[in-house]
């Protein structure tokens, strides 16, 4: 899977501005930084489950 490319803060507000919403430099600068960290988080995400490493975890409520 390729990385998305995390778009400038330019792109990042004419597309903000798009959306009609009340937004002031301050807002689109804090949802740009947490936009591309979420970007920068979902790669760290693995692609594959090793599903067998580690023994599903049950609960049960007469436990």
């Amino acid at each position: 899977m390729s990385s998305p490319k995390a778009p400038s803060l330019e792109e990042f507000r004419a597309h903000a501005a798009l959306t009609g919403l009340p937004l002031t430099p301050e807002d689109i600068e804090h949802l740009h930084k947490g936009y591309v960290g979420l970007l920068e988080l979902m790669q760290r995400i693995p692609t594959h489950w090793a599903w067998a490493a580690e023994p599903p975890q049950v609960f049960r409520a007469d436990e």
